[in-house]
């Protein structure tokens, strides 16, 4: 239908119904803003959003259940050597932080020898910058932490004020009153910056007038910390 929908629309405004899978992370800290942007600029697309985990996304526009899948990723490679029918393109960085409660407050866990084992607190366990951190964790401190799964930026947030672990959020959900809620980026963790990716099935042939100009505007993104003009995060290897 949307084939034939493009086919025979007269040139002219884009319109139609796109739908956007992508994770939690992507839609409480990016999405808005695209949604009111295309809003503006193409007010006869109507844009669909649809949580859903970071394994589910590439499934999820193989099979024709969303239109555009947004995940995250380290590099441009990444992802690249997936479902042939699926293209890919790497879009703007978003950086992420280490954010757990102040220093002067005692860890949650401790080794038997006193040195801190932290709870992270994942967003989405497959999260290429949460596992960046569970990389670190392993690599330089030789230990697997104990995952907990927060659901929200915000609840990993309210879980590390509370010293129950750390969490890698968006740098643009770090305000500069962190302090004054009993939180602190992390000294001596990695801080990272990965990238979104815009996954949809085939080329840019037969898309729909609405799907091709959602494209476009998240081509031309800058994304939220950009926006914001903040001090950009440092890219871990």
């Amino acid at each position: 239908m949307d084939e034939m929908s493009t086919v025979f629309q007269a040139s002219g405004e884009p319109t139609g119904r796109v739908v956007v899978g992508s994770t939690t992370l992507f839609m409480e800290y990016e999405m808005g803003e695209l949604v009111r942007e295309c809003r503006y600029r193409y007010p006869r697309v109507e844009i669909s959003p649809k949580v859903m985990a970071a394994r589910e996304i590439e499934e999820a526009v193989a099979s024709g259940k969303v239109d555009i899948g947004l995940n995250l990723v380290e590099s441009a490679d990444e992802g690249s050597s997936g479902n042939p029918g699926i293209t890919r393109q790497r879009l703007f960085p978003i950086p992420f932080v280490p954010v757990g409660n102040r220093p002067d407050t005692p860890p949650a866990t401790t080794t038997s020898g006193g040195a801190p084992i932290e709870c992270v607190l994942a967003v989405d366990p497959h999260c290429v910058a949460h596992n960046i951190l569970l990389r670190h964790l392993k690599a330089t401190h030789g230990i697997d932490p104990p995952i907990m799964e927060a659901g929200s930026a915000r609840s990993a947030l309210g879980l590390a004020r509370a010293g129950l672990g750390i969490a890698m959020v968006p740098q643009s959900a770090v305000g500069d009153d962190l302090a004054e809620h009993g939180l602190a980026v992390l000294d001596g963790l990695p801080r990272a910056q990965v990238y979104v990716q815009a996954l949809w099935g085939g080329g840019d042939t037969w898309l729909s007038s609405a799907v091709s100009a959602f494209l476009d505007l998240l081509r031309h993104a800058r994304g939220t910390t950009a926006r914001q003009a903040l001090t950009p995060a440092f890219q871990v290897s």
